[in-house]
Protein backbone atom coordinates (compact mmCIF):
# COMPACT_ATOMS: atom_id res chain seq x y z
CA UNK A 1 0.00 0.00 0.00
CA UNK A 2 1.07 3.86 -0.52
CA UNK A 3 1.93 5.58 2.67
CA UNK A 4 -0.19 8.46 3.80
CA UNK A 5 3.31 10.36 5.39
CA UNK A 6 3.74 13.34 3.23
CA UNK A 7 7.27 14.75 4.10
CA UNK A 8 6.84 17.57 1.56
CA UNK A 9 3.58 19.39 3.81
CA UNK A 10 6.27 20.44 6.14
CA UNK A 11 8.23 23.57 5.04
CA UNK A 12 11.82 22.50 5.92
CA UNK A 13 12.76 26.48 5.19
CA UNK A 14 10.47 28.42 7.75
CA UNK A 15 10.77 30.04 9.98
CA UNK A 16 13.05 32.38 8.01
CA UNK A 17 16.61 33.34 10.45
CA UNK A 18 16.66 37.61 11.07
CA UNK A 19 13.21 38.80 10.06
CA UNK A 20 9.61 38.76 11.15
CA UNK A 21 7.85 35.21 10.91
CA UNK A 22 4.28 35.09 10.72
CA UNK A 23 2.96 32.59 13.18
CA UNK A 24 0.26 31.11 10.74
CA UNK A 25 3.34 29.04 9.20
CA UNK A 26 4.00 27.75 12.84
CA UNK A 27 0.97 26.50 12.96
CA UNK A 28 1.16 25.00 9.42
CA UNK A 29 4.13 23.23 10.66
CA UNK A 30 3.03 21.79 13.79
CA UNK A 31 -0.42 20.79 12.18
CA UNK A 32 1.62 18.79 9.16
CA UNK A 33 3.79 17.57 11.48
CA UNK A 34 1.54 15.27 14.10
CA UNK A 35 -0.80 14.19 11.02
CA UNK A 36 2.32 12.88 9.29
CA UNK A 37 2.92 11.45 12.88
CA UNK A 38 -0.58 9.85 13.22
CA UNK A 39 -0.27 8.30 9.62
CA UNK A 40 2.96 6.58 10.97
CA UNK A 41 1.37 5.58 14.22
CA UNK A 42 -1.55 3.88 11.86
CA UNK A 43 0.82 2.39 9.41
CA UNK A 44 3.01 0.72 12.18
CA UNK A 45 0.29 -0.71 14.30
CA UNK A 46 -1.24 -1.97 10.98
CA UNK A 47 2.09 -3.41 9.59
CA UNK A 48 2.69 -4.99 13.08
CA UNK A 49 -0.97 -6.53 12.99
CA UNK A 50 -0.68 -7.94 9.50
CA UNK A 51 3.39 -7.95 8.33
CA UNK A 52 5.37 -11.63 9.16
CA UNK A 53 7.82 -11.21 11.01
CA UNK A 54 11.34 -13.00 11.81
CA UNK A 55 10.96 -12.78 15.41
CA UNK A 56 8.57 -11.36 18.17
CA UNK A 57 8.79 -7.22 18.30
CA UNK A 58 9.45 -6.06 21.57
CA UNK A 59 7.34 -6.52 23.91
CA UNK A 60 5.00 -9.04 21.87
CA UNK A 61 4.61 -12.26 20.95
CA UNK A 62 5.51 -13.92 17.84
CA UNK A 63 1.74 -14.95 15.80
CA UNK A 64 2.59 -15.41 11.95
CA UNK A 65 -0.74 -16.93 11.40
CA UNK A 66 -1.79 -15.90 7.88
CA UNK A 67 -5.17 -16.53 8.09
CA UNK A 68 -6.12 -18.58 5.01
CA UNK A 69 -4.48 -15.88 2.54
CA UNK A 70 -2.90 -16.58 0.14
CA UNK A 71 1.32 -17.05 -0.48
CA UNK A 72 3.16 -17.45 -3.26
CA UNK A 73 5.31 -17.21 -6.11
CA UNK A 74 7.57 -17.74 -3.21
CA UNK A 75 11.30 -19.67 -3.34
CA UNK A 76 11.98 -21.71 -0.07
CA UNK A 77 14.71 -23.37 1.38
CA UNK A 78 15.46 -24.84 4.69
CA UNK A 79 11.47 -25.60 5.59
CA UNK A 80 10.11 -27.89 8.34
CA UNK A 81 6.88 -29.12 9.34
CA UNK A 82 5.49 -29.29 13.03
CA UNK A 83 5.61 -32.69 14.63
CA UNK A 84 3.21 -33.62 16.99
CA UNK A 85 3.81 -36.70 19.03
CA UNK A 86 0.50 -38.64 19.69
CA UNK A 87 0.89 -40.57 23.47
CA UNK A 88 0.77 -44.07 22.72
CA UNK A 89 -3.34 -44.73 22.15
CA UNK A 90 -6.00 -47.38 21.36
CA UNK A 91 -9.58 -47.42 20.14
CA UNK A 92 -11.45 -44.18 18.65
CA UNK A 93 -8.59 -41.54 18.31
CA UNK A 94 -9.53 -38.34 16.24
CA UNK A 95 -6.49 -36.56 14.31
CA UNK A 96 -6.27 -32.75 14.39
CA UNK A 97 -4.85 -31.27 11.04
CA UNK A 98 -4.65 -27.91 12.62
CA UNK A 99 -2.37 -28.96 15.26
CA UNK A 100 0.56 -30.31 12.61
CA UNK A 101 0.80 -31.97 9.23
CA UNK A 102 3.61 -34.83 10.96
CA UNK A 103 2.09 -36.58 13.76
CA UNK A 104 3.23 -39.55 15.46
CA UNK A 105 1.14 -42.61 17.41
CA UNK A 106 2.34 -45.64 18.97
CA UNK A 107 0.28 -48.28 19.84
CA UNK A 108 -1.02 -49.64 23.11
CA UNK A 109 -4.02 -51.37 21.21
CA UNK A 110 -5.73 -51.73 18.20
CA UNK A 111 -6.94 -47.57 16.75
CA UNK A 112 -10.17 -46.54 14.90
CA UNK A 113 -8.77 -43.60 13.27
CA UNK A 114 -10.84 -40.24 12.81
CA UNK A 115 -9.80 -36.81 11.04
CA UNK A 116 -10.75 -33.14 11.97
CA UNK A 117 -10.01 -29.60 10.54
CA UNK A 118 -8.95 -30.26 6.99
CA UNK A 119 -8.67 -27.61 4.74
CA UNK A 120 -12.24 -26.39 2.97
CA UNK A 121 -13.24 -27.80 -0.01
CA UNK A 122 -11.95 -26.52 -2.71
CA UNK A 123 -8.66 -26.44 -1.01
CA UNK A 124 -6.13 -29.05 -0.72
CA UNK A 125 -4.83 -30.52 2.60
CA UNK A 126 -1.98 -33.49 3.43
CA UNK A 127 -0.95 -34.60 6.54
CA UNK A 128 1.61 -37.64 7.24
CA UNK A 129 1.11 -39.82 10.27
CA UNK A 130 3.63 -42.24 11.32
CA UNK A 131 2.50 -45.29 13.17
CA UNK A 132 4.28 -47.62 15.92
CA UNK A 133 3.22 -50.76 15.81
CA UNK A 134 4.24 -52.17 18.98
CA UNK A 135 2.48 -55.58 18.59
CA UNK A 136 0.77 -57.66 15.59
CA UNK A 137 -2.23 -57.86 17.27
CA UNK A 138 -2.76 -54.08 17.00
CA UNK A 139 -4.64 -52.67 13.79
CA UNK A 140 -6.07 -49.71 11.76
CA UNK A 141 -9.35 -48.72 11.17
CA UNK A 142 -9.58 -46.09 8.26
CA UNK A 143 -12.75 -44.27 8.41
CA UNK A 144 -15.17 -44.52 5.28
CA UNK A 145 -14.08 -41.30 4.17
CA UNK A 146 -10.25 -42.75 3.52
CA UNK A 147 -12.23 -44.69 -0.06
CA UNK A 148 -9.51 -43.50 -2.70
CA UNK A 149 -5.74 -45.18 -2.73
CA UNK A 150 -6.63 -48.71 -1.04
CA UNK A 151 -5.74 -50.90 -3.69
CA UNK A 152 -2.19 -53.06 -2.85
CA UNK A 153 -2.26 -51.15 0.37
CA UNK A 154 -0.58 -54.22 2.26
CA UNK A 155 -3.09 -56.07 5.12
CA UNK A 156 -6.12 -53.96 4.50
CA UNK A 157 -9.55 -55.82 4.51
CA UNK A 158 -11.76 -55.54 2.34
CA UNK A 159 -10.08 -53.01 1.05
CA UNK A 160 -13.19 -51.27 -0.37
CA UNK A 161 -14.23 -47.65 -0.79
CA UNK A 162 -16.75 -46.30 1.50
CA UNK A 163 -16.08 -48.76 3.80
CA UNK A 164 -14.42 -48.91 7.26
CA UNK A 165 -11.63 -50.61 6.22
CA UNK A 166 -9.01 -52.50 8.35
CA UNK A 167 -5.13 -52.59 8.06
CA UNK A 168 -3.28 -55.56 9.84
CA UNK A 169 0.55 -55.96 10.10
CA UNK A 170 2.81 -58.84 9.52
CA UNK A 171 5.80 -57.13 12.04
CA UNK A 172 5.95 -55.06 14.34
CA UNK A 173 7.84 -51.40 13.45
CA UNK A 174 6.89 -47.94 12.07
CA UNK A 175 4.60 -47.47 9.34
CA UNK A 176 4.24 -44.44 7.62
CA UNK A 177 1.09 -43.37 5.91
CA UNK A 178 -0.42 -40.52 4.33
CA UNK A 179 -3.63 -38.78 3.94
CA UNK A 180 -4.89 -36.03 1.25
CA UNK A 181 -8.20 -34.34 0.66
CA UNK A 182 -9.61 -31.18 -1.55
CA UNK A 183 -13.41 -31.46 -0.60
CA UNK A 184 -13.03 -30.68 3.56
CA UNK A 185 -12.22 -34.43 4.41
CA UNK A 186 -15.39 -36.15 2.55
CA UNK A 187 -12.94 -37.78 0.81
CA UNK A 188 -9.43 -39.00 1.42
CA UNK A 189 -6.75 -40.51 -0.28
CA UNK A 190 -4.32 -42.69 0.86
CA UNK A 191 -0.84 -43.39 0.62
CA UNK A 192 1.36 -46.03 1.80
CA UNK A 193 5.18 -44.16 2.34
CA UNK A 194 7.44 -46.97 3.20
CA UNK A 195 6.10 -50.32 2.07
CA UNK A 196 5.63 -51.37 -1.48
CA UNK A 197 2.26 -51.98 -2.80
CA UNK A 198 1.51 -55.75 -3.04
CA UNK A 199 5.48 -56.85 -3.53
CA UNK A 200 4.76 -60.57 -4.64
CA UNK A 201 8.39 -61.74 -3.40
CA UNK A 202 9.13 -60.78 0.10
CA UNK A 203 5.71 -59.19 1.46
CA UNK A 204 2.14 -59.30 2.12
CA UNK A 205 -0.21 -60.13 -0.88
CA UNK A 206 -4.16 -59.06 -0.63
CA UNK A 207 -5.56 -57.71 -3.69
CA UNK A 208 -8.74 -59.38 -5.73
CA UNK A 209 -6.90 -62.11 -7.86
CA UNK A 210 -3.62 -63.44 -7.75
CA UNK A 211 -3.25 -65.56 -10.57
CA UNK A 212 0.87 -66.94 -11.41
CA UNK A 213 1.98 -69.83 -14.15
CA UNK A 214 4.40 -70.24 -11.56
CA UNK A 215 5.02 -70.14 -7.70
CA UNK A 216 3.34 -67.81 -5.67
CA UNK A 217 6.17 -66.86 -2.36
CA UNK A 218 5.83 -64.86 0.53
CA UNK A 219 8.57 -64.59 2.81
CA UNK A 220 9.68 -63.65 6.17
CA UNK A 221 6.40 -62.50 7.72
CA UNK A 222 4.32 -62.44 4.68
CA UNK A 223 1.34 -63.94 3.57
CA UNK A 224 -0.62 -64.64 0.36
CA UNK A 225 -4.24 -63.38 0.78
CA UNK A 226 -6.99 -62.29 -2.10
CA UNK A 227 -10.32 -61.80 -1.58
CA UNK A 228 -11.83 -63.88 -4.49
CA UNK A 229 -8.98 -66.80 -5.75
CA UNK A 230 -5.50 -67.06 -5.65
CA UNK A 231 -4.14 -69.79 -8.88
CA UNK A 232 -1.05 -71.01 -9.40
CA UNK A 233 0.76 -73.75 -11.62
CA UNK A 234 2.93 -74.33 -9.14
CA UNK A 235 3.23 -73.87 -5.65
CA UNK A 236 1.53 -71.31 -3.52
CA UNK A 237 3.77 -71.08 0.18
CA UNK A 238 4.04 -68.87 2.87
CA UNK A 239 5.68 -68.05 5.89
CA UNK A 240 2.20 -66.32 6.98
CA UNK A 241 -1.29 -67.02 6.12
CA UNK A 242 -2.52 -68.23 2.74
CA UNK A 243 -6.08 -67.27 2.51
CA UNK A 244 -8.85 -66.61 -0.88
CA UNK A 245 -12.31 -66.83 -1.96
CA UNK A 246 -10.61 -70.01 -3.47
CA UNK A 247 -7.59 -71.52 -3.80
CA UNK A 248 -6.66 -73.33 -6.86
CA UNK A 249 -3.17 -75.03 -7.54
CA UNK A 250 -1.47 -77.48 -9.51
CA UNK A 251 1.30 -78.23 -6.58
CA UNK A 252 1.06 -77.56 -3.22
CA UNK A 253 -0.05 -75.08 -0.75
CA UNK A 254 2.32 -74.61 2.38
CA UNK A 255 1.83 -72.00 4.76
CA UNK A 256 3.46 -71.40 8.97
CA UNK A 257 0.22 -70.12 9.40
CA UNK A 258 -3.19 -70.56 8.49
CA UNK A 259 -4.79 -71.72 5.25
CA UNK A 260 -8.33 -70.32 4.81
CA UNK A 261 -10.01 -70.19 1.17
CA UNK A 262 -13.72 -70.96 0.10
CA UNK A 263 -12.56 -73.78 -2.11
CA UNK A 264 -9.38 -75.39 -1.87
CA UNK A 265 -7.72 -77.46 -4.50
CA UNK A 266 -4.47 -78.75 -4.92
CA UNK A 267 -2.45 -81.35 -6.93
CA UNK A 268 -0.55 -82.03 -4.09
CA UNK A 269 -0.58 -81.30 -0.28
CA UNK A 270 -2.05 -78.62 1.85
CA UNK A 271 0.33 -77.94 4.58
CA UNK A 272 -0.18 -75.61 7.56
CA UNK A 273 1.15 -75.03 11.06
CA UNK A 274 -2.01 -73.21 11.36
CA UNK A 275 -5.64 -73.96 10.60
CA UNK A 276 -6.86 -75.40 7.52
CA UNK A 277 -10.10 -74.28 6.51
CA UNK A 278 -12.68 -73.78 3.39
CA UNK A 279 -16.09 -75.21 2.01
CA UNK A 280 -14.32 -77.65 0.04
CA UNK A 281 -10.94 -78.67 0.59
CA UNK A 282 -9.74 -80.72 -2.80
CA UNK A 283 -6.11 -82.00 -2.29
CA UNK A 284 -3.84 -84.03 0.50
CA UNK A 285 -3.75 -82.91 3.48
CA UNK A 286 -0.66 -83.28 5.46
CA UNK A 287 -1.27 -82.03 9.08
CA UNK A 288 1.83 -81.03 11.46
CA UNK A 289 2.63 -82.76 14.46
CA UNK A 290 0.10 -82.09 17.60
CA UNK A 291 1.90 -79.85 20.40
CA UNK A 292 0.87 -80.21 24.18
CA UNK A 293 -1.24 -76.41 22.69
CA UNK A 294 -2.64 -77.43 19.37
CA UNK A 295 -4.18 -80.68 18.03
CA UNK A 296 -2.76 -81.73 14.26
CA UNK A 297 -6.53 -81.62 13.17
CA UNK A 298 -9.40 -79.21 14.80
CA UNK A 299 -12.65 -79.12 13.78
CA UNK A 300 -14.97 -76.33 14.17
CA UNK A 301 -18.32 -77.08 15.51
CA UNK A 302 -21.21 -76.33 13.07
CA UNK A 303 -24.67 -77.65 11.30
CA UNK A 304 -24.92 -80.92 9.82
CA UNK A 305 -25.29 -81.35 5.88
CA UNK A 306 -29.39 -81.65 5.00
CA UNK A 307 -28.33 -84.11 2.99
CA UNK A 308 -25.57 -86.62 3.74
CA UNK A 309 -23.00 -87.07 0.98
CA UNK A 310 -20.29 -89.67 0.65
CA UNK A 311 -17.30 -88.93 2.15
CA UNK A 312 -18.37 -86.66 4.45
CA UNK A 313 -17.25 -86.07 7.90
CA UNK A 314 -19.00 -83.81 10.15
CA UNK A 315 -18.96 -82.05 13.72
CA UNK A 316 -22.19 -80.51 15.68
CA UNK A 317 -20.58 -79.98 18.70
CA UNK A 318 -20.98 -83.09 20.81
CA UNK A 319 -20.20 -86.10 18.32
CA UNK A 320 -18.50 -86.72 14.94
CA UNK A 321 -20.36 -88.45 11.84
CA UNK A 322 -19.07 -90.00 8.75
CA UNK A 323 -21.07 -90.72 5.11
CA UNK A 324 -19.50 -93.60 3.66
CA UNK A 325 -22.08 -94.25 1.24
CA UNK A 326 -24.82 -91.14 -0.10
CA UNK A 327 -27.50 -90.27 2.57
CA UNK A 328 -25.92 -92.89 5.09
CA UNK A 329 -24.75 -91.41 7.65
CA UNK A 330 -22.87 -93.25 10.68
CA UNK A 331 -21.82 -91.87 13.96
CA UNK A 332 -18.17 -91.88 15.18
CA UNK A 333 -17.67 -93.24 18.50
CA UNK A 334 -15.45 -91.72 21.19
CA UNK A 335 -15.77 -92.92 24.35
CA UNK A 336 -14.38 -91.90 27.87
CA UNK A 337 -13.13 -94.55 29.67
CA UNK A 338 -11.52 -95.94 33.14
CA UNK A 339 -9.54 -98.86 33.88
CA UNK A 340 -8.61 -100.07 37.81
CA UNK A 341 -5.35 -100.52 37.07
CA UNK A 342 -4.40 -102.15 40.63
CA UNK A 343 -6.37 -103.05 43.89
CA UNK A 344 -9.02 -100.84 45.44
CA UNK A 345 -9.51 -101.66 48.80
CA UNK A 346 -12.90 -100.06 50.37
CA UNK A 347 -14.12 -100.13 53.69
CA UNK A 348 -16.24 -102.17 55.68
CA UNK A 349 -19.89 -100.45 55.68
CA UNK A 350 -23.29 -99.31 54.73
CA UNK A 351 -21.76 -96.17 53.23
CA UNK A 352 -22.04 -95.75 49.38
CA UNK A 353 -18.50 -95.89 47.91
CA UNK A 354 -16.94 -95.63 44.38
CA UNK A 355 -15.81 -98.03 42.84
CA UNK A 356 -13.00 -96.60 41.34
CA UNK A 357 -9.90 -95.06 43.26
CA UNK A 358 -8.66 -91.47 42.61
CA UNK A 359 -10.10 -90.29 39.64
CA UNK A 360 -13.18 -91.84 40.42
CA UNK A 361 -15.78 -89.35 38.53
CA UNK A 362 -16.16 -88.28 34.81
CA UNK A 363 -17.44 -84.89 33.72
CA UNK A 364 -20.25 -85.00 30.98
CA UNK A 365 -21.23 -82.47 28.97
CA UNK A 366 -25.14 -80.99 29.33
CA UNK A 367 -27.81 -82.04 27.21
CA UNK A 368 -25.69 -85.42 26.26
CA UNK A 369 -26.96 -88.62 25.15
CA UNK A 370 -24.54 -91.05 26.66
CA UNK A 371 -24.43 -95.18 26.39
CA UNK A 372 -22.30 -97.06 29.02
CA UNK A 373 -20.85 -99.85 29.99
CA UNK A 374 -19.44 -101.12 33.35
CA UNK A 375 -18.17 -104.13 34.33
CA UNK A 376 -17.09 -104.63 38.14
CA UNK A 377 -15.32 -107.14 39.74
CA UNK A 378 -15.78 -107.16 43.58
CA UNK A 379 -14.41 -109.40 46.24
CA UNK A 380 -14.06 -110.42 50.03
CA UNK A 381 -11.93 -112.16 52.46
CA UNK A 382 -13.96 -112.12 55.39
CA UNK A 383 -17.41 -111.67 56.77
CA UNK A 384 -20.70 -113.25 57.12
CA UNK A 385 -22.81 -110.90 58.02
CA UNK A 386 -26.03 -111.10 55.51
CA UNK A 387 -26.32 -108.21 53.10
CA UNK A 388 -27.43 -107.62 49.59
CA UNK A 389 -25.37 -105.16 47.36
CA UNK A 390 -26.54 -102.17 44.90
CA UNK A 391 -25.18 -99.89 42.62
CA UNK A 392 -25.56 -96.78 41.82
CA UNK A 393 -24.36 -93.60 40.07
CA UNK A 394 -23.95 -89.91 42.19
CA UNK A 395 -24.67 -87.30 40.14
CA UNK A 396 -23.71 -84.00 40.99
CA UNK A 397 -26.71 -82.26 38.78
CA UNK A 398 -29.48 -84.45 37.98
CA UNK A 399 -29.93 -86.45 34.87
CA UNK A 400 -32.73 -85.71 32.40
CA UNK A 401 -33.33 -90.10 32.36
CA UNK A 402 -31.00 -92.98 32.48
CA UNK A 403 -31.86 -96.60 32.23
CA UNK A 404 -29.90 -99.38 32.26
CA UNK A 405 -29.76 -103.23 32.63
CA UNK A 406 -27.70 -104.97 35.17
CA UNK A 407 -26.32 -108.42 35.00
CA UNK A 408 -25.08 -110.15 37.78
CA UNK A 409 -22.86 -113.35 39.36
CA UNK A 410 -22.21 -113.93 42.92
CA UNK A 411 -20.34 -117.40 44.14
CA UNK A 412 -17.89 -118.40 46.74
CA UNK A 413 -15.05 -118.08 45.35
CA UNK A 414 -14.33 -117.75 41.31
CA UNK A 415 -16.95 -120.67 40.50
CA UNK A 416 -19.27 -121.14 37.25
CA UNK A 417 -22.44 -119.08 38.17
CA UNK A 418 -26.10 -118.34 36.81
CA UNK A 419 -26.72 -114.46 35.54
CA UNK A 420 -29.31 -112.83 37.39
CA UNK A 421 -30.55 -109.48 35.68
CA UNK A 422 -32.56 -106.47 36.49
CA UNK A 423 -33.04 -103.07 34.96
CA UNK A 424 -33.26 -99.60 36.64
CA UNK A 425 -34.35 -96.47 35.43
CA UNK A 426 -32.88 -93.87 38.60
CA UNK A 427 -28.81 -92.78 39.70
CA UNK A 428 -30.28 -94.11 42.99
CA UNK A 429 -29.53 -97.36 44.44
CA UNK A 430 -30.65 -100.68 42.47
CA UNK A 431 -30.05 -103.84 44.67
CA UNK A 432 -28.79 -106.39 42.39
CA UNK A 433 -27.89 -109.41 44.42
CA UNK A 434 -30.07 -111.72 47.24
CA UNK A 435 -28.86 -111.64 50.56
CA UNK A 436 -25.22 -113.07 51.31
CA UNK A 437 -23.52 -114.35 53.84
CA UNK A 438 -20.52 -115.73 52.40
CA UNK A 439 -17.13 -114.43 53.41
CA UNK A 440 -15.56 -115.64 50.25
CA UNK A 441 -18.05 -113.31 47.98
CA UNK A 442 -17.21 -112.89 44.33
CA UNK A 443 -19.18 -110.55 42.37
CA UNK A 444 -19.19 -109.57 38.38
CA UNK A 445 -21.29 -106.98 38.23
CA UNK A 446 -22.25 -105.95 34.40
CA UNK A 447 -24.06 -102.75 33.33
CA UNK A 448 -25.16 -101.79 30.03
CA UNK A 449 -27.84 -98.41 29.50
CA UNK A 450 -28.41 -94.83 28.01
CA UNK A 451 -28.28 -91.66 30.33
CA UNK A 452 -29.48 -88.51 29.36
CA UNK A 453 -28.05 -85.38 30.43
CA UNK A 454 -29.53 -82.31 31.42
CA UNK A 455 -26.91 -79.77 33.05
CA UNK A 456 -23.27 -80.46 33.26
CA UNK A 457 -22.56 -83.12 35.58
CA UNK A 458 -19.96 -85.18 36.82
CA UNK A 459 -20.90 -88.77 37.98
CA UNK A 460 -19.30 -91.13 40.05
CA UNK A 461 -19.87 -95.18 39.83
CA UNK A 462 -20.86 -96.60 43.18
CA UNK A 463 -22.31 -99.35 45.26
CA UNK A 464 -23.19 -100.32 48.57
CA UNK A 465 -24.24 -103.28 50.92
CA UNK A 466 -27.18 -103.13 53.01
CA UNK A 467 -25.59 -104.26 55.97
CA UNK A 468 -21.88 -103.66 56.87
CA UNK A 469 -20.52 -107.76 56.32
CA UNK A 470 -18.03 -107.82 58.31
CA UNK A 471 -15.25 -107.47 55.95
CA UNK A 472 -13.74 -104.58 53.41
CA UNK A 473 -14.52 -105.09 49.78
CA UNK A 474 -11.73 -105.10 47.07
CA UNK A 475 -12.86 -103.97 43.20
CA UNK A 476 -9.94 -105.85 41.10
CA UNK A 477 -7.83 -104.51 38.87
CA UNK A 478 -9.06 -104.61 35.17
CA UNK A 479 -12.85 -103.19 36.70
CA UNK A 480 -13.77 -100.38 34.25
CA UNK A 481 -16.43 -98.36 32.73
CA UNK A 482 -16.89 -96.71 29.49
CA UNK A 483 -19.34 -93.70 28.12
CA UNK A 484 -19.71 -92.72 24.68
CA UNK A 485 -21.62 -89.55 23.73
CA UNK A 486 -24.10 -90.56 20.98
CA UNK A 487 -25.94 -87.46 20.33
CA UNK A 488 -28.10 -83.93 21.71
CA UNK A 489 -30.21 -85.50 24.83
CA UNK A 490 -32.94 -85.49 21.94
CA UNK A 491 -31.51 -87.43 19.64
CA UNK A 492 -33.52 -90.32 18.43
CA UNK A 493 -31.41 -92.01 15.43
CA UNK A 494 -28.93 -91.84 13.42
CA UNK A 495 -28.40 -93.41 10.39
CA UNK A 496 -30.99 -93.60 7.55
CA UNK A 497 -34.23 -94.81 9.48
CA UNK A 498 -37.69 -94.77 7.76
Amino acid sequence: MASNINPNNIDGSYPVAGQDNNSQGFRDNFTNTKQNFQYAEDELNDLQAKAILKAALTGQTLDNNMGGNLLYAALIKDFAATKVAITGTSGALTVNYATGHYQTISTTGSISLSFQNFPISGEYGYMRIQFNITNIAHTLTLPAAVSLGLSGIQGISPGTSGVSNTITFGATGYYEFAFSTSDGGSTITLFDLNRALTNFTSADINTDDITATGNITATGAGKVAAFTTVTSTGNITATGNTAGGNLITGGRVVSTGNVVGGNLTTGGLITATGNISGLNINGYMYPSAGTTSAAALDFTAGSLLTTPIAGAFEYDGTVFYATPVASQRGQLQSQFLRVQVSNNTLTDTTSAQAVFSSPSAVSLAASTTYEFEAVYYITRAAGTTSHTTSVLFNASSALTSITYTADVTTSTGVALTAVSRIYGTSTTALVVTGASTSATENLVITLKGIMKTNAATAITPQFLYSAAPGGAPTVLPNSYIKLIPLGNSSMISVGNWA
